[in-house]
């Protein structure tokens, strides 16, 4: 794969197998060893980059060893520049569709987490591919298998694709990854046999046990809603993640406002007072276990009251509704499509579901279960019209 050039690169594999850690270093070594590559990094929104492939390859240039002068990083646009080269890693989102336009000459695309790109998306970077170059000129897409409907199957895996190579990959090939994240993964043979076929072996399938198996994609929340609140699941080391809800008769509106890890609270509120400034006209609700997180969120003005933290009260109450997610909220459609109960050894569908990635669904649980059941604490600023 280091040497590969061919048009198109398709990386299918399970957690933790390298696919992204691969391609960074590829990627990186192009731009350190060839003249004048423009190299353009997405996903598909552009704040989720940042935290993913934009650091991932500040890393690997951190412990190279190479001269921090051969290299320019610009942290707020997400460029690193080779300065002996005239290379460039050019970062972004595809909802960054100003900056994506403004870029020409590319000569190598890197889709991570391509499942969340629809087949139009990959076409268009395709024919944004045509620079007049002697060098190879490829697109890269890295994902997880999350289900055997995708287009990218039926358009790369079950037919031949003209100048094109597969690969796959699992775990079990990544001689570097942590004994912990082993036993994590492994942990899924038990939990649900299908997850850690998609999971765990990267194989295309459907995932048993889903919890929530049927929800529709929204372009946007709606104006007004007889509810409107906010569910936020604390992290550092994890995600900490923040989703917006509003409730209208028998629909749920749900979309994802913050989505970060190695925050503080602090800095995920000065970052929502400059992105979702109407969120602080909120009352939310967060993990009751954190006292003192909900009332650093009160002090610096984001209205959060305890949760009902009951999982299995929590997820009955979002199946009430019809639920709508809006498209731009990909860690949470990622995290509900890999949101599942446990099956034990007899193939019986337990009441837990795997506690894997799930802070977004947290997060939504809180609002939804707190505003659905009787709780002591909570002071409603808003009518319980329905419920």
């Amino acid at each position: 794969l280091l040497h590969n050039t061919s048009r198109w690169e398709v990386l299918k594999g399970g957690a933790g197998s390298g696919k992204s850690y691969n391609t960074a270093t590829k990627l990186i070594l192009r731009a350190i060893t060839q003249k004048k590559h423009r190299i353009l990094i997405l996903r598909k929104v552009a704040r989720t980059v940042r935290q993913s492939a934009f650091k991932l390859c500040t890393e690997i240039l951190e412990k190279s060893g190479l001269p921090s002068s051969l290299y320019k990083v610009n942290k707020s646009d997400m460029t690193i520049t080779f300065l002996h080269t005239k290379s460039e890693l050019i970062f972004g989102g595809l909802d960054d569709s100003e900056k994506i336009k403004s870029i020409f000459d590319i000569t190598t695309v890197w889709a991570e987490e391509a499942t969340d790109f629809t087949k139009n998306d990959i076409t268009q970077l395709d024919l944004r591919l045509r620079a007049n170059t002697d060098l190879p000129q490829q697109i890269i897409l890295t994902f997880n298998p999350v289900s055997a409907k995708h287009w990218i199957k039926k358009h790369f895996f079950d037919q031949t694709k003209e100048d094109c190579v597969l690969h796959h990959s699992t775990y079990h090939d990544n001689p570097h990854l942590p004994q912990k994240s082993i036993e994590s993964i492994e942990r899924m043979k038990e939990e649900n046999p299908s997850y850690y076929r998609i999971y765990g072996l990267g194989d295309w399938g459907v995932l048993e046990g889903a919890i929530y198996p049927d929800y529709t994609i929204i372009d946007e929340m709606p104006k007004h809603a007889e509810i409107h609140t906010f569910g936020l699941d604390f992290g550092y080391n994890h995600a900490q993640a923040l989703v917006e809800v509003m409730i209208e008769k028998n629909d749920l509106f749900v979309c994802e406002l913050y989505y970060e890890s190695g925050k503080t609270n602090a800095q995920m509120i000065e970052t929502l007072r400059q992105t979702h400034p109407h969120i602080f006209e909120l009352t939310g609700y967060a993990d009751s276990a954190r006292p003192d997180l909900i009332q650093e969120c009160n002090e610096q003005g984001l209205r959060v009251e305890r949760a009902n933290k009951s999982v299995f009260e929590g997820i009955n109450a979002v199946k009430r509704f019809n639920l709508h997610i809006v498209k731009d909220s990909v860690n949470l459609l990622k995290e509900i499509d890999g949101y599942a109960w446990k099956i034990d050894r007899d193939g019986n569908t337990l009441d837990e579901p795997i506690k894997k990635e799930d802070h977004a669904m947290d997060a939504m649980r809180y609002a939804v279960a707190t505003l659905s059941y009787d709780m002591p604490a909570p002071t409603y600023s808003f009518k319980l019209k329905g419920l």
